[in-house]
């Protein structure tokens, strides 16, 4: 007993540590201060205040805070003044918009998560949620930065693995294919998609303004907004068809319909068409000791994804933590005749082709 008392104490005070490192993390992102570092080079805490436009007294702690954790390096200068350096593999970490380590977008997300921890408790008592936009653009921005590189990575071989649909993009640039991006927030899929073939014509709703707002900026600067057009539209009552591919990346469960738009998608493609669905990597079923990967989706569901579905009245409530059975059970209730696992490893998503 007071062994397993000690452990959980020790497991808990590291997570207290772990707790002030993406506070101070999200601090030294948010201000511009790991940029400059980066970018500029070691400062002192006057130096890094003067370049950054901020308190030299609050820099200097959190500095010092950065040394003491060895998030950065520290030299002493020959006056004994402190001078920080952020090592080029932290840099990476934190910066690097491309990178599938990269860790800044999920701890903007995070933090626009623990914002709303007071509202949660008024959840957990009524069980009503707090909507999408509520948790503001840390959310979204950080969503968006987080899917980027994996997007940027792997997506071109999701759709090379889509049966029938890989072999037509195989024997060409893409022309002839249309596809629609549901879901598609800030637009990265879609941009990437559009980029591996250039004559692919994409269309991606999203039912939050921002997001789509953010695409379509995104789809301009990597200069494919001539084959791909974006829309805020409810995922539940698309309009029209004759696309031959819909996708929907890592937004099912966050879904307070999925039934309702994995029939839209159904109809979208017809009987010619599939739909491709990406969503969380789980286990069939709930095991313990569960994976880190379970945790982090626990945790994920009980801040963001499962709160914001509860906003709909009679939401399925689906959760992060999307199981594979799940992704059957709604795809034959929305009039699937089959799912397919995809055979193909990705790092975040397990991979499923839904045949109408």
């Amino acid at each position: 007993m007071g062994d397993r008392r000690q452990q959980f104490g020790e497991r808990l005070l590291g997570s207290v540590s772990g707790a002030f490192d993406i506070a101070a993390a999200y601090f030294g992102i948010r201000l511009g201060l790991y940029r400059s570092l980066a970018d500029d080079g070691p400062a002192t805490s006057t130096e890094l205040a003067g370049r950054t436009g901020t308190d030299e007294r609050m820099v200097r702690e959190w500095l010092e805070q950065q040394g003491a954790t060895e998030v950065l390096d520290v030299d002493r200068d020959g006056d004994g003044t402190l001078r920080f350096a952020l090592p080029p593999e932290h840099a990476a970490v934190l910066l690097d918009p491309t990178a599938l380590d990269g860790m800044a977008g999920s701890i903007r997300s995070l933090m626009a998560e623990l914002c709303m921890v007071p509202r949660l408790l008024d959840t957990f008592r009524t069980g009503v949620g707090i909507p999408y936009a509520d948790y503001g653009p840390d959310e979204s921005e950080g969503q968006a930065m987080s899917s980027r590189p994996l997007y940027e990575a792997e997506v071109a071989s999701w759709l090379r693995a889509v049966p029938g649909i890989g072999s037509r993009l195989a024997a060409g640039d893409g022309a002839g294919v249309r596809l629609l991006d549901i879901g598609c927030g800030s637009g990265w899929s879609s941009v990437n998609m559009a980029k591996a073939w250039p004559a692919l014509v994409v269309d991606g709703v999203d039912l939050d303004a921002a997001s789509i707002a953010a695409a379509r900026a995104n789809a301009e600067a990597e200069g494919v907004a001539d084959r791909v057009r974006f829309e805020v539209q409810d995922a539940a009552e698309l309009a029209g068809a004759g696309y031959d591919l819909a996708t929907m990346f890592e937004m099912l469960h966050d879904l307070a319909r999925p039934l309702e738009a994995l029939a839209a998608a159904r109809a979208a493609v017809g009987d010619d068409g599939v739909v491709l669905v990406a969503d969380e990597r789980t286990r069939d079923s709930y095991e313990l000791p569960a994976t880190p990967i379970e945790q982090r989706h626990y945790g994920w569901s009980l801040l963001h994804c499962l709160p914001a579905a509860l906003t709909v009245p009679d939401s399925a409530a689906t959760g992060t933590v999307i199981r594979p059975t799940t992704v059957r059970t709604y795809a034959t209730r929305a009039g699937f005749r089959q799912t397919t696992l995809l055979p193909l490893h990705s790092e975040a998503f397990h991979l499923y082709v839904l045949h109408p």
